[in-house]
C-alpha cells in the first residue's frame, strides 16, 4: 500500500525496540495532562457487494439520498450484488429544497495516513482505560498490543508492537466467509477484556477475560457471556463497544444469505438483526449477564430483553461520540444503498429504534417487503457507484491534531477505499471526501485512541493514523 505521506516513525515489530519519532508537542501535552478516556471502537469477508473492477474516482462531493441538502455529484449506475448474485440499482438523484451551504472549513484539510504498525489481517482496534496503548484484533483470533510511550522533555513518541500476544484464541475461531475474531472492547475500568468471534460451529460468541496485567490476559479466566447461532456464514456483525452508561453493546447482522430470508430484521424475538445491550455483571448465579432496565423489552416483554434497537442488516462498526454519547452506525446495504444512522443520546440514543431492514434498504422501500411504520430513517445514505459498495462505520472526531474536524463523523467505503467526513448542519447533512484513502477492498475498520485520534485499519495488514500533512520548504 502507498501512504499519502512519509512515515515518520521507526517502527519496532515483533518485540524489537522502536525508534524515536517527532510527534507534535500539543499531543504530548494533551496526553500528559488528560486522563485516559475509554470509548471502544469501533474486506472481502465483511462485504457481500460485488463492486466493479474500475478504479474508484474521487469526486469532490458525494451524492446523498438523505437530508435537506443535495450533495451534487455525477449520477451513475454502479454494479453491486449480494450473495445471490442479484443486482438492482436505482437512480441516486435528489432534489434540493434548501439553498446550498458554504463548504466546511475542513473540506480541503491536508491529511496523510501515517503507518503505525503492521499485522496479519487486522479487523478491529480498541483503547484501554489507564493506558495509551492500542489493542488490535487479528481476524484469525489473536489480539496484539501496540505500546505507545512518550518522552515529554524530548518531545518524542515511541511506538512498538509487543512480541507476546495479549490473547490467542485461534484454535477456537473459524475464519471462512465473513467469520473470525470480529470485535474487542474493555470494561470502563480496564479490568476486563471482551471479545466477539465466530466459533468452530459458526456461532457468534462473546467472552470475557480478566486483564489485570498489562501484557496478557488471564487465559483461565475465560467466561462465556453470550452465544447466538448463525444460520449462514455472512452478516455476522460482531462489533463490540462500551457505552457511556458502562454497558456492553454488540452488533449482530440479520443472519446472512441475501434479502433476510428468515425475517430476522423485523423479528424482535431473535437477537439477529439488532444491536443488543447487556450488563456484563450477572445478577445471579444462573445468568452470565444482567439486563439493563432501560432496554425496550426488559420490563414488559414483546421482544428479547437484550435488544436495544433492531432492523439492521449488517452493522459493520458503530461507535459513541466521546463528547455527546450519540450513537453512530454504519449499516451495510444490499443492492443499492449504504446508510449511516445517527441516534442522539439526548433522545434516547436509539433505544427501541427500528432501523427498517428488511422493509427498507436505507430510505428505499424493498419491493415485496412489508415496510414498518415505525421506521427510523438514516442520517445519510449513498448509492453504489464509482466503486463504492460497502460502508465501514467510523467515529466522530474528538482529537487534538485536527481542530477543524471536531464533531465531524469520519467513515469510509470498504470497496472504494475512500475516507469521508460527514457533518450535521441546521440545513442538512454534508459529506465530503477527505484527502486520504486506502487501497480498494481494504478499508476494513476504524479505531479510536484514548486521546481521540483516529486510526484506519487496512485489511492488508496496516494500522495507520490520520495525521496533518507536513509540508516541507521544498514543497512550498
Amino acid at each position: 500500500m502507498r501512504l499519502s505521506g512519509t512515515c515518520r516513525h521507526s517502527l519496532a515489530l515483533s518485540g524489537h525496540n522502536g525508534g524515536m519519532g517527532e510527534p507534535r508537542l500539543r499531543r504530548i501535552l494533551f496526553l500528559v495532562a488528560a486522563s485516559a478516556v475509554l470509548v471502544a471502537p469501533g474486506c472481502s469477508f465483511i462485504t457481500d457487494g460485488a463492486g466493479d473492477d474500475t478504479a474508484a474516482e474521487a469526486p469532490d462531493e458525494l451524492p446523498s439520498e438523505t437530508g435537506d441538502i443535495t450533495v451534487e455529484g455525477e449520477t451513475t449506475e454502479g454494479e453491486s450484488g449480494d450473495d445471490d448474485g442479484t443486482t438492482d440499482n436505482g437512480d441516486d438523484a435528489t432534489t434540493t429544497t434548501t439553498p446550498p451551504v458554504e463548504s466546511p472549513d475542513w473540506e480541503e484539510l491536508p491529511l496523510e495516513l501515517e503507518l503505525i504498525a503492521e499485522f496479519e489481517e487486522p479487523v478491529a482496534l480498541s483503547a484501554r482505560s489507564g493506558s495509551f496503548d492500542l489493542y488490535v484484533a487479528e481476524r484469525a483470533g489473536i489480539i496484539r498490543r501496540i505500546e505507545i510511550t512518550f518522552s515529554e522533555g524530548a518531545n518524542r513518541e515511541r511506538i512498538s508492537v509487543a512480541n507476546r500476544a495479549v490473547l490467542d484464541i485461534s484454535e477456537m475461531v473459524t475464519t471462512d466467509s465473513e467469520r473470525g475474531l470480529l470485535g474487542l472492547a474493555f470494561s470502563t475500568d480496564g479490568r476486563f477484556l471482551y471479545v466477539s468471534y465466530t466459533d468452530l460451529a459458526g456461532d457468534s460468541v462473546v467472552d470475557e477475560y480478566d486483564i489485570e496485567r498489562r501484557t496478557e490476559v488471564v487465559v483461565d479466566s475465560r467466561r462465556e457471556l453470550l452465544r447466538v447461532p448463525q444460520p449462514f456464514s455472512n452478516h455476522n456483525g460482531g462489533h463490540l463497544a462500551l457505552g457511556a452508561d458502562g454497558f456492553l453493546y454488540l452488533g449482530l447482522g440479520d443472519g446472512g444469505s441475501a434479502n433476510d430470508p428468515q425475517g430476522h430484521g423485523q423479528n424482535t424475538d431473535t437477537l439477529l438483526g439488532s444491536i443488543i445491550r447487556i450488563d456484563p455483571f450477572p445478577d445471579g448465579e444462573e445468568s452470565a449477564y444482567s439486563i439493563p432496565s432501560g432496554n425496550p423489552f426488559a420490563i414488559d416483554g414483546g421482544g428479547a430483553p437484550e435488544i436495544f434497537l433492531w432492523g439492521v442488516r449488517n452493522p459493520w462498526r458503530f461507535s459513541f461520540d466521546q463528547l455527546t454519547g450519540d450513537l453512530w452506525i454504519g449499516d451495510v446495504g444490499q443492492d443499492q444503498f449504504e446508510e449511516i444512522n445517527h441516534l442522539p443520546a439526548a433522545t434516547g440514543g436509539g433505544r427501541g429504534a427500528n432501523l427498517g431492514w428488511a422493509g427498507f434498504e436505507a430510505n428505499a422501500p424493498v419491493e415485496g417487503a412489508v415496510t414498518p411504520e415505525d421506521h427510523v430513517g438514516p442520517a445519510y445514505t449513498y448509492a453504489h457507484e464509482k466503486g463504492r459498495c460497502s460502508v465501514t462505520g467510523g467515529y466522530v472526531y474528538r482529537g487534538e491534531l485536527h481542530p477543524s474536524l471536531d464533531g465531524v463523523y469520519i467513515y469510509g467505503d470498504y470497496c472504494s477505499g475512500e475516507i469521508i467526513g460527514l457533518q450535521m448542519t441546521d440545513q442538512g447533512n454534508i459529506a465530503r471526501l477527505l484527502s486520504v484513502k486506502t487501497e480498494r477492498d481494504q478499508l476494513v475498520s476504524f479505531g479510536e485512541g484514548a486521546d481521540g485520534e483516529l486510526y484506519v485499519i487496512n485489511q492488508g495488514g496496516q494500522v495507520l493514523r490520520i495525521e496533518p500533512l507536513e509540508v516541507t520548504d521544498e514543497e512550498g
